[in-house]
């Protein structure tokens, strides 16, 4: 009982130590930003944030989520934003909201400064985020959409390879669970737009097989349609059929899986096998053509 008193006590001070080391370094920059016009909340570096935290890291990491919301509220920079995004998120990694929250404020800041290096930077912040959560779909969503949407450039090489890195997240978002099927569409534009319509039209296939929402299915058929020029109905035939092909084998051979796992991860593996076909995994390196063809532009 004692000692828990104490640890209360002790926490209580930390936090109050924060605050007040909080409120010193804003009355500093409030009068440094006589000259800058701009006044930024004091944050300790991703690196150096454990240290100040004295080992007291979630505490520290609240507080400074309610200066955020509170910076973030009124008149702000970009880099202060940042600032305190990157440092919560080194505070208390396993802290799921900064990464969504975080990312949006640092890629829509209002204040000056905003450009290039911190939409990337709220990039990062979601790859971060991925890794510690990555059964969360909307986190590869909102890297695409950053990606794909928000960077800007009249560079056409560095263009293709911001869509490219967009368009893989996408599609990473789209296979994991609870993920809408209709990013299936967006990404098949995309793919189109990238020169690579046979993969989009693979790739609508493999969900259309794998998705349970009607309208989505149905969303995803007609875009299928339109690539391959002939009526959705006729495609649904054809697939509706691989896909009853498909929840027979599904359910015979690993219905402890989900389906789209399964898919993945194909079959189980015969009691025998051939060394050859391990080595190669069933391709015919001699006559096969590992050089993805684009359509013309």
């Amino acid at each position: 009982m004692y000692f828990q008193l104490v640890q209360t006590r002790l926490v209580s001070l930390v936090a109050l130590a924060v605050l007040a080391g909080a409120q010193g370094a804003r009355e500093l920059a409030r009068s440094e930003a006589a000259t800058t016009g701009e006044a930024e909340p004091y944050t300790p570096s991703p690196a150096a944030a454990p240290y100040v935290s004295l080992g007291y890291r979630e505490v520290a990491a609240d507080l400074l989520f309610f200066r955020l919301v509170g910076y973030f509220g009124g008149k702000h920079t970009a880099e202060g934003v940042a600032a305190l995004v990157e440092a919560i998120a080194a505070l208390d990694p396993r802290y799921r909201k900064i990464y969504m929250w975080g990312a949006r404020a640092m890629s829509h800041a209002l204040g000056t400064g905003l450009g290039r290096e911190h939409h990337l930077r709220a990039i990062r912040l979601l790859e971060a985020g991925m890794r510690e959560f990555p059964e969360d779909y909307q986190m590869p969503e909102l890297a695409g959409a950053i990606y794909l949407v928000d960077l800007i450039t009249k560079d056409p090489v560095q263009r293709r390879a911001w869509d490219e890195a967009g368009t893989k997240l996408l599609e990473r978002a789209v296979r994991t669970p609870g993920a809408p099927a209709t990013l299936g569409t967006w990404i098949a534009q995309l793919r189109t737009k990238l020169g690579q319509t046979q993969r989009a039209k693979d790739e609508l296939r493999e969900l259309i097989l794998i998705t349970d929402d009607t309208k989505a299915r149905e969303e995803l058929l007609a875009k299928l349609g339109e690539l391959e020029q002939v009526d959705s109905a006729e495609i649904a035939i054809e697939i509706f059929e691989a896909r009853r092909r498909f929840e027979r084998a599904w359910r015979k051979e690993r219905p402890f899986m989900p389906p789209s796992l399964y898919l993945l991860v194909g079959p189980p593996r015969p009691p025998g096998f051939d060394m050859t076909d391990l080595a190669t995994g069933g391709i015919d390196l001699v006559g096969s053509d590992f050089t993805e063809r684009l359509d013309p532009l």
